[in-house]
C-alpha cells in the first residue's frame, strides 16, 4: 500500500491533534521503507503556508521533517495529473489543494490519506483513509 498526505492529515500530526498516531505510523512505515508515501507540491505550499502563519521557522522545519520521513513531492508537470485535478475542482466544491491530492492519489494509484475531509466522498477511483 503506497500513500498520499493530504495537508490536513499532516497538519494534524504536527499540531498532535486526534489521529496524530495514525499519521506517525503512516509516516514510520515510508521511513522504513515498508510503504512508498507522497505529497503534492500543491499540498506542500499549503502547509507551509499554515504553519508559517505561526513561525516560519516552524514552517521550514517541518517541511525538512517531512523530506526526512522520504515523503516524495510531486510536481504538477504532469498533464495527466494537473488536468485531473482541474476535472475534479470543477465537480464540487472541495479546495484547489484537496483536488490535486485527491488527483495524485488517483493517478498513482495510492491511498488517500486525510482527516475528516468529507469533500473527498464524491471522488470515484481512490481509496481514502480517514485518521479521525
Amino acid at each position: 500500500m503506497n500513500v498520499v498526505f493530504d495537508t490536513q492529515a499532516l497538519l494534524i500530526f504536527y499540531l498532535g491533534e486526534a489521529g496524530a498516531g495514525r499519521v506517525a505510523d503512516l509516516l514510520k512505515q515510508v521511513l522504513d521503507r515498508k510503504i512508498s508515501g507522497y505529497m503534492n507540491i500543491v499540498n506542500l505550499a499549503e502547509l507551509y503556508y499554515i504553519l508559517s502563519r505561526k513561525s516560519k521557522k516552524i514552517a521550514e522545519e517541518k517541511e525538512k521533517s517531512l523530506r526526512n520521513f522520504g515523503v516524495k513531492m510531486v510536481p504538477v508537470i504532469n498533464g495527466v495529473l494537473w488536468k485531473e485535478a482541474a476535472i475534479l475542482k470543477t465537480s464540487g466544491s472541495m479546495s484547489l489543494a484537496d483536488a490535486f491530492a485527491a488527483a495524485t492519489a488517483k493517478t498513482m494509484k495510492c491511498r488517500l490519506i486525510t482527516g475528516s475531509d468529507p469533500e473527498f466522498d464524491s471522488v470515484a477511483g481512490i481509496q481514502i483513509e480517514r485518521v479521525r
